[in-house]
């Protein structure tokens, strides 16, 4: 079953030699200190996560997430993989993944990385 079938599928969209993409839903941010963040968004499946097996480019972290598909806002942001925090190119922008989905896109990530231990050590 993929995101098509399901508008509330969570899990590995695509995985080939390259890159991951998987998805947690609609992006939950929150602030440092743990308080949500609540944006009006009216598009019915989430956002999509794509992580390169190898990426020339290190940041925010070494590997990273890129949102490539989702809410138009969210599309281009950056996701630390250690932290949850998003970047906008190389501007932390003081938000986080929520810690919930955080951890589900961890899981789904981590069997793709094996010599990687997720979330990263900060």
């Amino acid at each position: 079953m993929t995101d098509d079938d399901d508008p509330d599928f969570e899990g590995v969209l695509d995985d080939t030699p390259d890159f991951v993409d998987a998805t947690v839903g609609t992006l939950e941010m929150v602030i440092a200190d743990g308080r949500a963040i609540i944006e009006t968004d009216y598009r019915v499946k989430g956002e999509v996560w794509r992580v390169h097996k190898s990426d020339a480019d290190p940041y925010p972290s070494s590997p990273h997430a890129h949102c490539i598909a989702g809410a138009k806002r969210f599309v281009g942001l950056t996701l630390h993989l250690g932290t949850a925090e998003l970047f906008d190119g190389r501007k932390a922008l003081g938000r986080y993944m929520h810690p919930g989905q955080f951890e589900r896109l961890v899981e789904m990530i981590q069997p793709k990385f094996p010599d990687i231990e997720l979330p990263l050590q900060v």
